[in-house]
C-alpha cells in the first residue's frame, strides 16, 4: 500500500480508534498498535475484544502488546508496518481525504525527504501552534520550531532510528521523543523537509505545553536538550528556558531547574534500548 497510518493506543483508547479511520480508500491502509496493558494482580495481559469496526476492515490491521511507553507502542507500529509511507497516529486523530491529498502533495514537492514535517490542526479548525509559513529542511529549520509526534510521516525503507523509549508518555522522561527521533535521524544523514500544510487534526495542546506543572515533563525537557547540545549546553539552555518562562514563581523555577539536571543525568547514566 502507499500510505499506512500508524495508530497507537492503550487499553480501552481500542475504543476509540473506529472514529480515526475514513471511508476506504485505494492505496490508504491502517495499523492498529494496542497496547493491551496488564492485570496488577497477575501480571497477564488484559482481555478486551477488538471492536468489530476494526475486525471487519480489510484496511486494518491490529497488532497487540502487553507493554506500556508510548515510545515502545511506536517502536512496535513501525516493526510490523507494510506500507511505503507512515503516518505516526494516536487514538484522538482525525484524517480527510484532502489531508491525505497533502501529504501526497507534499511528497510531490520534496521527491528526496525521507521524513516530512507537516502542520495539525485542533477539532475547531486552527493552528495548533505557530508554525513557519515556508518550507525548510530540518538542519536549517527556524529557531524556536519544534515537532509533534502526528506531525510526522516517513519513508518505510528508509534506515530510521527507534523511539527512544526513555521518553514518552509511560516513561519518566515524559516526553520529548519525537523531537529526539527527528534530531537522531537528522545524525543519521536521513533527508528531513517541513511542508507548511496541514496533515492531520487532533485535539489541542500537547504534552510538552505543562512544562510549568509536570515534573515528567520538565525532566523531558533536560533530556531532549542533552541529547542535541550535551550535558553543558543542555544545563545552559535549561536554566535560561526557566528562567525566560512567564508566570513561574521563585519556587516553581527552582523546582524546575532541579528536574531539569535530572532529566540530563537520567540521559547520561540510563543508556536507551538497543
Amino acid at each position: 500500500m502507499e500510505i499506512e497510518i500508524l495508530i497507537c493506543t492503550l487499553g480501552e483508547g481500542i475504543r476509540r480508534v473506529p472514529e480515526v479511520l475514513m471511508p476506504p480508500m485505494k492505496g490508504l491502509g491502517y495499523l492498529v498498535s494496542w497496547q493491551t496493558g496488564t492485570l496488577p494482580t497477575t501480571g497477564e495481559a488484559a482481555t478486551m475484544e477488538i471492536p468489530d469496526e476494526l475486525r471487519h476492515r480489510p484496511d486494518v490491521r491490529v497488532v497487540q502488546q502487553p507493554s506500556t511507553g508510548l515510545s515502545r507502542n511506536r517502536n512496535h507500529a513501525l516493526a510490523h508496518a507494510r506500507g511505503e509511507w507512515l503516518v505516526i497516529a494516536d487514538d484522538d486523530c482525525r484524517y480527510t481525504p484532502q489531508l491525505i491529498r497533502n501529504l501526497q502533495e507534499a511528497r510531490s514537492r520534496h521527491p528526496e525527504a525521507d521524513i516530512l514535517l507537516m502542520q495539525a490542526h485542533d477539532y475547531n479548525g486552527n493552528l495548533l501552534h505557530p508554525y513557519p509559513s515556508q518550507p525548510y529542511e530540518y538542519k536549517h529549520r527556524p529557531r524556536g520550531s519544534y515537532v509533534s509526534s502526528w506531525e510526522i510521516s516517513m519513508r518505510r525503507t528508509a534506515p530510521l532510528p527507534r523511539f527512544d523509549e526513555r521518553f514518552g508518555l509511560g516513561a519518566w522522561l515524559g516526553c520529548g521523543e519525537e523531537e529526539v527521533f527527528v534530531h537522531q535521524a537528522s545524525q543519521r544523514g536521513l533527508t528531513i523537509c517541513y511542508e507548511p500544510l496541514p496533515l492531520v487534526i487532533t485535539a489541542a495542546g500537547t504534552t510538552g505545553t505543562k512544562f510549568a506543572v509536570s515534573p515528567a515533563v520538565q525532566r523531558a525537557k533536560g533530556g531532549v536538550l542533552c541529547i542535541i547540545h550535551g550535558p553543558i549546553g543542555a544545563t545552559l539552555r535549561g536554566l535560561k528556558f526557566i528562567g525566560f518562562s512567564p508566570g513561574l514563581s521563585l519556587w516553581q523555577r527552582c523546582s524546575a531547574g532541579l528536574e531539569v539536571m535530572k532529566g540530563i543525568y537520567h540521559v547520561l547514566t540510563h543508556h536507551p534500548l538497543p
